[in-house]
């Protein structure tokens, strides 16, 4: 295919070495405008030139690699796919995309709900720079832009140190923290993006630079921690600030029967306002069966969370909810922090699905609990039980700490993330996916008047209504001169980056 292009692809390896050298001489700056110097059929220029692989349709591996976590958006396959190796290998592959004007997309673990990580140009993967380093000395770790949630455990677990972040194993770390990071230990330790130290990005331009609490990159570094993944640039790295996690916790998993529901589902904020930043719940109400129909007497409440304490302590805080009904099933253990931590993973959501998002100030009210039990009844029905219908993630305590406009992260001002899902398999028909996407629409719309207008970045739908202010709130202003300041020709475009100001 590239035979006819014998000068491009000297051409493109001559700015290589060049790019090459300059890292090595410590002068990764701006490669230099220049009219495009590849063909768009030079895609074998780019592989010989990279450390990693480039991988086409055909070859072995294509298939899996082009694979989002979301397969509503598995049809959409790029051109290629560039399993970047290191940092020069994103340089050369956004340096490629550009000078072709060919659309790209940049991938961690695939799982941007909205199927932001997708494309059909060059997907720049960076799931093989996998690497984590442990500094002793400034009680640091610094990952490279592929480490998911699960190798992190993996480098941690059994010690006594961690970064706080998120519960699904395979969830990228670099999509994680650039949109604010919740997790079980948010509540105590704070988001993953407010333990975030620096990072090293390449910025549209292709240069390689660290963003951090000072210096030239600050206003970035402020940007990065809540902005959301895909708007400044391509982080390679991060290193993050280590937490104590030396001390046990209890995690309990607790199932009440169909009664009491609005009683119980207030009470457990309650149970969560009374402990901020020493609990960590996920509530939320789901059906005993799978079908359609649901009724009062289907819908159950549920808790699964920890307890920055002993059992004890635990179970005295718990009292409330414990007495109020008694549980079908109840599970209250104190453990080691990595033990909770693999109690507490899940690998949901997967499959093809969609979502809506929002954020709960102080506490769901009860008119708002007595609306969503009555749509969790309208639901249209499926193959799959709808365990996500009705969530509260809790997302107050230590994350209300920090002040509004001290990272881009806007939600300072919740204590919940709110969220509700749609989940279909091949079996289901279009007509009822239909159902499903039109109750998601109407029930997300009825919920609005109990919620606040605001919206989890890493939780994005195509959806959401006046999405840049929910998203961002009022940091999108401050967000949008940034985007003007770092990518001024807004290379990195899709459906919902931030605009220029």
């Amino acid at each position: 295919m590239n035979a006819s292009f014998p000068q491009s692809r000297r051409r493109f390896l001559q700015t290589s070495t060049a790019l090459a050298t300059a890292s090595a001489l410590g002068l990764s700056g701006e490669v230099s405008a220049a009219p495009a110097i590849h063909s768009k059929h030079n895609l074998k220029a780019l592989a010989t030139s990279m450390s990693g692989r480039l991988i086409l349709p055909g070859e072995l591996g294509y298939a899996m690699a082009a694979a989002p976590n979301n397969q509503r958006y598995a049809d959409i396959l790029p051109i290629a796919v560039a399993m970047c190796a290191n940092d020069k290998d994103v340089q050369l592959c956004l340096r490629w995309a550009i000078d072709h004007r060919q659309p790209f997309a940049v991938r961690s673990g695939g799982h941007n709900y909205a199927g932001f990580s997708t494309t059909k140009g060059l997907l720049i993967d960076v799931k093989a720079m996998n690497g984590i380093t442990y500094n002793e000395k400034e009680n640091t770790c610094t990952i490279s832009a592929g480490v998911s949630n699960q190798d992190m455990a993996n480098f941690f677990s059994g010690g006594f140190l961690a970064v706080p972040s998120g519960r699904c194993p395979t969830v990228g770390a670099a999509g994680l923290v650039l949109g604010g990071g919740w997790g079980f230990s948010a509540t105590h330790a704070g988001l993953t993006c407010d333990s975030l130290k620096s990072s090293n990005i390449v910025l549209p331009n292709q240069r390689l630079v660290v963003a951090e609490d000072k210096g030239e990159y600050q206003d970035l570094f402020w940007g990065l921690r809540g902005g959301g993944g895909g708007n400044f640039g391509i982080n390679t790295s991060f290193t993050f600030n280590l937490v104590d996690v030396s001390h046990n916790v209890t995690i309990f998993n607790i199932l009440w029967p169909a009664q009491k529901q609005i009683e119980l589902f207030s009470a457990l904020q309650e149970l969560q306002k009374n402990h901020a930043t020493q609990i960590s719940t996920r509530s939320k109400i789901v059906p005993s069966r799978a079908g359609t129909n649901y009724t009062m007497a289907d819908l159950q409440v549920t808790t699964l969370g920890q307890f920055f304490g002993d059992k004890e302590a635990a179970l005295k805080a718990l009292e409330p909810v414990l007495k109020m009904v008694k549980p079908i099933k109840q599970d209250i253990r104190e453990m080691q922090y990595w033990q909770a931590r693999d109690y507490l993973i899940t690998d949901d959501p997967n499959g093809m699905y969609d979502l809506r998002s929002s954020y709960i100030g102080e506490a769901m009210s009860p008119a708002g609990i007595e609306t969503m039990l009555r749509w969790m009844m309208k639901w249209p029905g499926g193959s799959l039980l709808p365990e996500n219908m009705g969530i509260l993630f809790a997302i107050g305590g230590k994350v209300r700490d920090v002040p509004v406009d001290a990272t881009a992260y806007p939600h300072r001002n919740a204590n919940y993330i709110f969220e509700m899902e749609a989940a279909w398999a091949p079996i289901d028909k279009p007509e009822v996916v239909q159902k499903q996407q039109r109750w998601l629409h109407d029930y997300f719309a009825a919920m609005s008047p109990y919620v606040l207008q605001q919206s989890y970045i890493n939780f994005p739908n195509r959806e959401q209504p006046n999405w840049q202010r929910a998203y961002y709130g009022q940091n999108l202003d401050r967000l949008k001169r940034l985007k003007r300041k770092y990518d001024p020709a807004n290379h990195f475009k899709f459906e919902q980056s931030i605009p220029l100001a």
